[in-house]
């Protein structure tokens, strides 16, 4: 069910979405705010309501990233085999400075994230990913691999975060921006 609601100066498009989940969450996919909710939920107007101010302040920092995508060149330079190889040294370079043992690592193109890692030691790497500068490529890895530690986005993950990359806060908005390159880009193969 799709329903809109008016926050300041946004038309704001929103969908429930029922599953078998305990708690909701909010989330914003494709320009569209998605409530996850579990069966039976019926406080979705609270829910908006409540939180108007984190979902005007996502959809215009998303609006800013697709403007500033504009401005983002791809590099289209780095091959595939080379791609991989980069991932395999990093993985290898991160493994010893986390501790952890990564299981395997997986290549595939996915629409809606850089990077996944499993309670299994499987790290999945977006092969969109080979488009980026190095530096946020490292910091990828980094972060999946940060998960194998700690398998949320707590405070603990942050830290460990922050003990490598002390301005995650920026490439992570710098990761933003470049998904929209990406998915402009290459429209036909993501949407």
């Amino acid at each position: 069910m799709q329903s809109r609601v008016k926050i300041h100066d946004l038309e704001v498009v929103y969908e429930i979405i029922p599953r078998e989940v305990k708690y909701w969450r909010l989330e914003i996919k494709d320009g569209k705010l998605r409530l996850i909710a579990p069966q039976g939920f019926k406080n979705h107007e609270k829910i908006i309501e409540r939180h108007r101010k984190w979902i005007y302040r996502k959809f215009k920092e998303d609006e800013i990233s697709r403007n500033r995508a504009k401005e983002k060149k791809l590099d289209f330079n780095r091959g595939e085999n080379d791609f991989k190889q980069l991932i395999q040294e990093l993985v290898r370079e991160f493994s010893i400075e986390l501790d952890v043992g990564v299981n395997r690592i997986y290549f595939r193109r996915m629409k809606s994230r850089w990077g996944s890692c499993s309670s299994k030691g499987n790290i999945t790497i977006n092969r969109y990913l080979m488009y980026l500068p190095e530096n946020l490529i490292e910091y990828l890895v980094f972060h999946e691999m940060a998960h194998l530690l700690e398998l949320n986005h707590s405070k603990k993950f942050w830290d460990v975060i922050y003990s490598k990359f002390p301005d995650y806060k920026e490439i992570e908005k710098e990761l933003s921006i470049y998904w929209f390159a990406v998915k402009e880009t290459f429209s036909d193969e993501i949407n």
